[in-house]
């Protein structure tokens, strides 16, 4: 059996199980608004479809737009025939840690505390 088959069959069950236990019918009230006698479940399935919508809207821009930019920027390095330029630099004079360590080679104290 497809194990995408099985997890959806789980997931079918936990729902079931979810709807049994959450079966109370609640009274909501939004602004001048009064929903009376709405099962419980109902009120959490269509708030948690409600967020997952508000937070696709939110993030999908921003996700569809680095997209964009990533392929526009692996064009331009395919264009060139290998690595960014930036990334072209010698990899030896830099730290690891990308700090500098170089030596006070003119006898002036350079140490953040000035010891």
């Amino acid at each position: 059996m497809h194990i995408a088959i099985i997890f959806v069959l789980i997931l079918a069950i936990l729902l079931v199980i979810f709807t049994l236990q959450n079966s109370f019918e609640v009274t909501i009230n939004v602004f001048f608004w009064e929903i009376s006698n709405a099962p419980l479940v109902l009120v959490l399935i269509v708030c948690l479809v409600l967020g997952y919508i508000l937070a696709f809207s939110y993030y999908y821009p921003k996700v569809w737009r680095l997209s964009k930019e990533n392929k526009r920027i692996a064009k331009i390095i395919k264009k060139q025939g290998g690595r960014p330029e930036a990334e072209q630099e010698e990899e030896d004079d830099i730290d690891p840690e990308g700090i500098e360590l170089d030596e006070n080679t003119e006898g002036e104290d350079k140490s953040f505390f000035g010891e």
